[in-house]
């Protein structure tokens, strides 16, 4: 049996561009933790949930010709749509695998695990960590990137739909997922793990009307419509998510408002060498 909840976006076709956008926006996040980790040329690299493979493909580039990466994920659709993108980028250094989070590929140890929005869709994330550090060569590296889901994104001045709407989906994040906030728990959770105290950054990506961060925004709303209707946060008579993403861009145009992304959090560490 899974631990790990169903995802609860799906993967419909909105959804899968919806994980693109976000991908390009947290992509800036991404990279700084596998530079400052310690992944580099000729590594061996497995990625958890690698999704419609962005993280991979960034692995990929870092690891180089020498290097290998292994990505893996539940969502048949979505390794076929990382295998179709990958191919196109001549990322030929990518072996992409079908498994659960409860299997990760057996292999020889990997010098790094990274996993990128895992550990929130865990029922269980200390055991995700620790499956991830028995998965490494001793002194190898675990990495992961993670959303503060429980800090509300905001805008600078205040947009009353903004914030309305974010109110219902970080309310939809709460009540789905049991470990909403791993963000910032993340200490806690390596070393419950049995690794050392892990380095951390946190980040948040801020942006003006023009910005895809409002778009990911609305995507992201109407991606959770039918649990925030379920809910009953919203109804289909109160609001058109449809419409969602130009009235917040006419809105923060007018006000020449800054869009405050919701924080990001990362944490690695190296596994015990003895």
């Amino acid at each position: 049996m899974s631990t790990a909840p169903d995802y609860i976006c799906g993967h419909a076709d909105l959804e899968i561009k919806r994980l693109q956008l976000q991908a390009s926006v947290i992509g800036g996040v991404t990279r700084r933790l596998i530079r400052e980790c310690g992944i580099t040329l000729g590594m061996r690299v497995l990625d958890i949930g690698c999704g419609v493979g962005d993280v991979s493909m960034l692995l990929a580039e870092t690891v180089g010709a020498s290097g290998r990466v292994v990505a893996f994920d539940r969502e048949p659709r979505a390794i076929e749509i990382a295998r179709t993108r990958a191919e196109a980028a001549g990322c030929r250094q990518i072996d992409f695998v079908i498994g659960s989070d409860e299997a990760l590929p057996d292999s020889s140890p990997f010098d790094a695990v990274i996993g990128r929005y895992v550990l929130i869709h865990q029922a269980d994330p200390v055991s995700m960590v620790r499956r991830a550090a028995a998965a490494v060569r001793p002194g190898g590296i675990v990495a992961f990137h993670e959303p503060a889901s429980h800090v509300r994104a905001l805008t600078l001045p205040t947009i009353d739909t903004f914030v309305k709407s974010e109110q219902c989906i970080t309310s939809v994040v709460a009540a789905t997922l049991p470990h909403y906030d791993i963000g910032g728990r993340l200490v806690g959770c390596y070393e419950d793990a049995g690794l050392p105290t892990p380095h951390l950054f946190w980040e948040s990506i801020a942006g003006d009307h023009a910005s895809p961060l409002l778009h990911l925004h609305a995507m992201t709303y109407r991606s959770l419509w039918p649990h925030m209707v379920r809910l009953g946060l919203t109804t289909a008579d109160e609001d058109d998510p449809d419409t969602l993403a130009d009235r917040l861009t006419d809105a923060a145009a007018i006000l020449r408002a800054q869009i405050v992304y919701r924080p990001q959090s990362c944490a690695w560490a190296n596994t015990r060498s003895g």
